[in-house]
């Protein structure tokens, strides 16, 4: 065998030095991606069924006859005791809307013009996938599952990439769920006014559009930044409740339409009389992530209930009883 003399030895070496020392610096800049592996991309819409339920799922595409592009989520919300969808068909419930920082947003509804794209896992399951927003640079993935004839579970994971749209150490997440003209526009949960003690059922209602919109939770005391200019008004105008306990619902005829969320910490109700028009109101919710770090998962678990209404101590039940599967 030929040996390589000493000048040659030593190129040899800092070549492989070279290449170990750029292959760590690729691996150390690697980032995972919440991109759905080996599944296909559905078109537009994927409809799931069960003996109460029927629910459609979009991306943010419109579709004929009525739906308009740039609302995803869940398009369409069918029960068997209720022949109107509670959501607005040309809007959506369960949209992802807005993505905040605390400085005034120069593209206002991100999340609705990045495209979204849609799977479908299982016979009772889909999945909403959008990759890295071009000015936050967040990157989420939704589940649906048709958890029984009455429920939805999603689970919502997201990533922030690296990028100079947070400047305040938190980001702010918006959802909107318009719903179809209900007789009844307010939200209820359990909670308390001003320096009220005991917690007690509120029925919430916003006298106007971005005024006393938002509720807080009782142990929440994030004190976020928001520039004078900021124009997000739903996210910053806060009500003079706190709610005791992570749920709410809303009447809609006969029914009821209810959020049951895993952690109180970091959500937040919200709600609007005119979100979808004069007599559509839209019932919300915010997730904020405190203490921001880059790279870093984040996720949460909502439970969505469309069922006949029984009574404020029925969705109460069903809270406490999800809350134990948890």
């Amino acid at each position: 065998m030929k040996l390589l003399s000493p000048y040659k030895l030593k190129q040899t070496v800092i070549f492989l030095t070279i290449i170990i020392m750029i292959s760590s610096e690729c691996v150390a800049q690697r980032v995972f991606s919440l991109r759905p592996l080996h599944l296909v991309q559905q078109d537009t819409t994927v409809t799931l069924k069960n003996q109460n339920l029927k629910v459609t799922f979009v991306n943010n595409k419109a579709y004929y006859p009525s739906h308009w592009n740039g609302y995803s989520g869940v398009s369409e919300l069918y029960h068997s005791a209720q022949d109107s969808s509670v959501f607005m068909i040309n809007h959506a419930g369960f949209n992802l809307e807005f993505i905040v920082s605390g400085d005034s947003l120069v593209q206002k509804f991100e999340p609705r013009r990045h495209p979204v794209e849609l799977y479908s896992r299982s016979e009772n399951e889909v999945m909403l996938y959008q990759s890295p927003t071009p000015y936050s640079q967040v990157e989420s993935l939704t589940v649906f599952e048709l958890a029984n004839s009455e429920f939805i579970d999603v689970t919502f994971r997201c990533v922030i990439h690296v990028g100079d749209f947070f400047q305040h150490n938190y980001a702010g997440l918006f959802w909107a769920s318009y719903i179809d003209t209900p007789k009844d526009k307010k939200i209820y949960f359990k909670g308390f006014e001003k320096s009220e003690t005991t917690a007690h059922w509120i029925n919430a209602f916003s006298q106007k559009h971005g005024i006393k919109s938002t509720h807080k939770a009782e142990n929440d005391e994030h004190d976020l930044f928001f520039a004078r200019d900021f124009n997000v008004k739903l996210f910053n105008s806060f009500s003079d409740y706190r709610y005791k306990s992570p749920f709410y619902f809303g009447r809609f005829h006969n029914m009821v339409l209810a959020y049951l969320f895993d952690s109180s910490e970091v959500i937040r109700f919200a709600q609007s009389p005119t979100g979808g028009g004069a007599v559509q109101p839209a019932w919300d919710f915010q997730f904020i992530i405190p203490n921001l770090k880059y790279e870093h998962e984040y996720s949460f678990r909502v439970r969505i209930i469309y069922k006949p209404f029984i009574s404020e101590q029925d969705i109460e039940e069903q809270y406490e009883s999800w809350r134990k599967e948890l």
